[in-house]
């Protein structure tokens, strides 16, 4: 078994693609052993769904994105992104203009609302800075055309498979993904959370077992401490900070976390107003103040309690909030206590940065990381304790700030993720979303508690890049649909009807073909077929010839000549019968007056009984008729000028012969020997064979390739075979 799974975890590929048949591939172009720029592929049965498009919080520029040429873009069916953070969703309109990406794209409503809002402001700010633009306001707008949006519980059809979002905590419209390709269920979590908080349900429980379980390990065997004990911290932290005249820094993303602790302090300062009045709270971007409309405009996507304050009053209008718009005359101007949320939450730049770097070299101040420290950021540097920092111009100044590592971050701890993967009993763990050590933390741990449960898993932590192969037989079952799936069936039981396979899936259905109408947008249809043959000998010979061959041969009497198609324009008499209720043979009698040659026309329906059937009734009568003897006679003057070497004879013999092949397929034949052309009419229809140029001329495009189909096989045929092949 251990051999078995480090094969599946060091799957590599030289010289060729993966083959996706019987095995499904999960490969991290980004958060493989790492903390940003989410983007993870799963492949099976030739399909490639793309999960989540991020950038990484601690590189610039092309460095931050996920490694997208390690796979053809091209061949992407839908891509997934799961929430509207910015190492989830901020490399889609790169993906969306700058690649070759041709599939669809899906998020909720919530995550494309706030999206836009957040990629706007990165744009904007891009314009003025010294860094590479990954895209313009340009690119995002042409995304929003190109994105579509997905309700939590609805399923989707994307190229055959099946894609249904679940609620995952974490933030307002963040989904786990569920897709079910061929039979394969894959479920990939994103960034979630089990635990309702002040605002947000907690992830659900998907109804079924998914076969692989893609899962975030950000905080790896690590366990949060119990909401009200990391709200009752902070509060102390806070006014322990004030009390002694210092200012509090939360470095926080601008949507999520920020929402709930500033619903928690804005509570929190309502119960202190006589204490607390003269202090104020501040939050230091724009962004928050605007994604309180999309809070406001999606309430249904938030909790059962929020909802009720609803009732009352918006709660996301704050009491003792203010926002603050200019925070460097903030930082120049205001020395008194104070409490500021500013982003971003790494203090890699912006006004989080601003602040720190005024503030961090006085003791009085406190510095709180709220949410998970990402590897190369700054806010990861000063939790490790430093007595210096360099600031953004390069120098060195010491770090006096008390730094507190509170974690409000919205992340499945150890006990979330072992408990969601112990009730959904996958039998393959994919790791994504953590640091290296801490994901083999966390994989050993699932795997004992696996162990112990007796339940079967196998669980990988890839890096960046690399393969996992999942072995997964793919469903081959057909689904009995309308009167074919009435009746139950025995192991011996032979059934029949039209197996249906949509473009691109994998469900099949077996119908009765008068049922795809109702199961599919298919409908049931008819060709009727029909074919002359020119003939020389009276309707009774035939008639006798059917009789003998065949039974129930039955008379249809005399018909009206208008009634008949196909017989080569007006002839004569018409006389029908009808072989084995399938094939329709009528004779046309020869008219002088017109230059109708007697014929008989075959009509059936096409189909394998009635092709049958014809193709005996087409056997007997040129049985019966034996070679026209127009023809029989234009091949034997051919051989003979051909014999005596005169030319001239031999080109007109050759004519009257594939003028007499023609007559026999298309009924009227007229030759002209000086301008070395025959001139037909079928249906009606005109057309003139220009023999010496090997042209056809006739309005019906249809049918001028028809004749030229024929002209052309004639033309072979009558040819003599040269000795240089004979012996080929």
């Amino acid at each position: 078994m251990a051999a078995k799974r480090k094969l599946a975890e060091e799957v590599a590929v030289e010289g060729g693609e993966l083959d996706t048949s019987n095995h499904a591939h999960v490969i991290p172009l980004g958060a493989g052993s790492e903390v940003g720029r989410s983007c993870i592929i799963l492949k099976y049965q030739d399909k490639t769904v793309m999960f989540d498009c991020g950038i990484h919080p601690a590189y610039k520029g092309m460095d931050s994105l996920p490694l997208l040429d390690d796979i053809d873009i091209a061949t992407v069916d839908v891509a997934l992104i799961t929430h509207f953070h910015l190492d989830h969703c901020a490399a889609v309109p790169y993906l969306l203009r700058k690649t070759r990406f041709k599939g669809r794209i899906f998020m909720t409503h919530p995550t494309k609302a706030i999206y836009y809002s957040l990629l706007r402001n990165l744009a904007k700010g891009a314009k003025h800075s010294s860094e590479e633009a990954l895209f313009n306001e340009e690119d995002l707008d042409a995304s929003m055309e190109q994105i579509e949006v997905v309700d939590f519980y609805q399923t989707i059809e994307v190229a055959g498979m099946q894609i249904t979002p679940y609620r995952a905590g974490h933030v307002i419209g963040a989904a786990m993904f569920l897709v079910e390709v061929a039979g394969l269920r894959c479920l990939y979590t994103g960034d979630y959370s089990r635990l309702p908080d002040r605002h947000l349900p907690g992830a659900d429980t998907p109804p079924v077992t998914p076969h692989i379980v893609i899962v975030e390990s950000t905080y790896g065997t690590s366990r949060h401490l119990p909401r009200q004990q990391r709200e009752q911290l902070l509060l102390d932290t806070i006014r322990t900070t004030l009390n002694r005249g210092g200012r509090v820094l939360m470095p926080i993303v601008a949507l999520g976390r920020a929402q709930e602790l500033l619903l928690l302090l804005d509570e929190y300062w309502e119960a202190h107003k006589s204490e607390l009045s003269g202090i104020p709270i501040y939050q230091a971007s724009s962004m928050m103040s605007k994604a309180l409309g999309v809070y406001q405009t999606y309430v249904e996507s938030l909790n059962e309690d929020i909802k009720k304050v609803f009732h009352e009053r918006n709660p996301f209008k704050f009491r003792h909030v203010q926002t603050l718009k200019n925070p460097a005359h903030f930082i120049a101007d205001y020395s008194g206590p104070c409490v500021i949320m500013a982003t971003p939450s790494g203090l890699q730049s912006g006004a989080s940065r601003d602040f720190f770097e005024a503030w961090c070299e006085d003791a009085r101040n406190t510095c709180i990381i709220c949410d998970f420290a990402v590897q190369g950021t700054l806010a990861k540097e000063i939790l490790g304790g430093p007595s210096s920092i360099t600031t953004r111009e390069g120098r060195r100044v010491p770090l006096r700030i008390a730094v507190h590592n509170i974690s409000f971050s919205a992340h499945a701890d150890f006990d979330q993720t072992s408990g969601f993967l112990d009730t959904v009993k996958p039998p393959h763990v994919v790791l994504v979303h953590g640091e290296y050590g801490e994901m083999r933390k966390l994989a050993k741990a699932l795997k004992d508690g696996a162990k112990a449960a007796g339940l079967a898993r196998e669980v990988y932590t890839p890096v960046l890049q690399q393969t996992v192969a999942i072995e997964h037989q793919p469903d081959r079952s057909v689904r009995l649909q309308g009167r074919l799936g009435e009746k139950p069936l025995r192991s011996s039981d032979v059934v029949r009807g039209v197996l249906v396979r949509q473009a691109g899936g994998f469900g099949q259905q077996l119908l009765h073909p008068d049922d795809l109408p109702r199961y599919t947008k298919l409908l049931k249809g008819r060709i009727t077929q029909r074919q002359a043959i020119s003939v020389d000998v009276p309707f009774s010979v035939i008639r006798l010839a059917l009789e003998v061959m065949f039974e129930g041969v039955e008379g249809a009497g005399t018909l009206p000549v208008t009634s008949v198609q196909g017989a080569g324009g007006k002839g004569g008499e018409v006389l029908a019968v009808t072989v084995g209720e399938t094939v329709e043979v009528r004779y046309v009698a020869a008219d002088d007056t017109s230059g109708t040659v007697a014929h008989v026309v075959l009509e059936w329906e096409g189909g394998r009984h009635g092709d049958m059937v014809a193709d005996a009734v087409i056997a007997v009568v040129l049985q019966a008729v034996g070679e026209p003897v127009e023809a029989t006679n234009a091949e034997s003057a051919m051989i003979r000028a051909r014999a005596a070497g005169d030319e001239a004879a031999e080109a007109a013999a050759e004519l009257q012969l594939i003028a007499a092949l023609l007559r026999s397929q298309y009924g009227t034949a007229v030759v002209d020997e000086s301008g070395g052309s025959i001139s037909l009419t079928v249906d009606g229809v005109s057309a003139l064979v220009d023999y010496r140029a090997g042209k056809v001329v006739c309005e019906d495009v249809g049918l001028q390739a028809r004749i030229a189909k024929s002209l052309e096989r004639l033309a072979v045929a009558i040819r003599p075979v040269g000795v240089d092949r004979l012996q080929e």
